[in-house]
């Protein structure tokens, strides 16, 4: 959602469905029954699939899957010596021949063959197709959009001056959001602002961060996830369309950069293999996050300045 709902009913949906995503984002490697899930939103199973299919794009069942399916593939190029029975506990299988049947029908082979493949590889793979239908007093676009052509980038990806830095934890309100619609930093964060500011969260100590919870190397980019960030206080009460959650303390590899949204994915190819491999450290968590000098919500995104931090420890 980059702007309000246009009715109570939009805004109580979105919200609800909202909540949802969060939960499955962070708990993937559990039960996520459609009980559970249309619990948690306070629907029917029934009525809760069929808003969240229209809202998002994909059945509860197809973007569990997805999502799990990415981060598995997250987990066999980030680390070649985790064994698959590993990757597949932590993404929500309960065994590995069901992983396996699982895996082999979405990528087109095993687990063993994807790790062998080239990114460019990897991103010509076909996912799966999302069901498609109407429901008349939600509109799906405003939810997230998939409009958004790759655009060629004019930014060269950063010289790589890299420094390792340890960080204590920080508490953050949040609103997601989806690369489908090219404005959709911009979007988010003038929404975030819209509820932090009258609030009185918004300070000369706020920091504003950025989260991207896919990477088109494994996700179509119209698919990509963004989390607008701003840091809150502790035991701040949080209204239910805002998320909350603590990034984690401990040691970040950081770059500092400025450009479009994918000359900071083509930085992190340059970070992964001009510099990571060399280095002695692996990636310890497969997000990172990017820290803004200015609110995204009063500049262009390319023409901020950014900190990039990706969560390392020891190889």
């Amino acid at each position: 959602m980059h702007h309000p709902p246009g009715n109570h009913k939009e805004k109580e949906y979105y919200a609800r469905i909202r909540k949802v995503l969060a939960f499955i984002q962070e708990n993937l490697m559990e039960d996520l029954s459609l009980e559970k899930l249309s619990a948690l939103a306070f629907f029917s199973p029934f009525h809760f699939q069929r808003i969240f299919s229209i809202v998002v794009g994909e059945s509860p069942k197809q973007y569990i899957m997805r999502l799990r399916m990415e981060r598995i593939a997250h987990y066999l190029k980030l680390y070649p010596g985790l064994r698959i029975s590993d990757a597949s506990f932590q993404c929500g299988f309960s065994s590995p021949s069901t992983f396996i049947r699982a895996f082999k029908k979405y990528y087109g082979t095993t687990p063993e063959g994807f790790r062998a493949l080239s990114f460019d590889e990897i991103s010509k793979i076909g996912t799966l197709k999302p069901n498609k239908g109407k429901l008349p007093d939600l509109n799906p676009s405003d939810f997230w959009s998939l409009n958004l052509a790759w655009k060629e980038d004019t930014v060269s990806a950063p010289g790589m001056n890299i420094e390792i830095k340890s960080l204590r934890s920080l508490k953050v309100a949040f609103m997601d959001s989806h690369l489908g619609d090219e404005d959709a930093i911009a979007k988010t964060f003038k929404a975030l602002t819209l509820w932090s500011e009258p609030r009185g969260l918004i300070t000369e100590e706020t920091q504003f961060l950025g989260v991207f919870l896919d990477l088109p190397f494994f996700t179509e980019f119209g698919k990509c996830r963004f989390r607008a960030c701003i840091s809150v206080p502790e035991g701040v009460s949080l209204s239910k369309e805002i998320g909350s959650v603590i990034i984690p303390d401990g040691r970040y590899a950081s770059y500092s950069m400025k450009g479009t949204i994918q000359g900071v994915f083509r930085s992190l190819v340059a970070f992964r293999h001009g510099w990571l491999d060399q280095s002695g450290y692996q990636i310890a968590e497969i997000t990172g996050f990017e820290l803004y000098s200015e609110n995204p919500a009063l500049k262009p995104y390319e023409s901020i300045q950014r900190q990039i931090f990706i969560p390392v420890k020891p190889a």
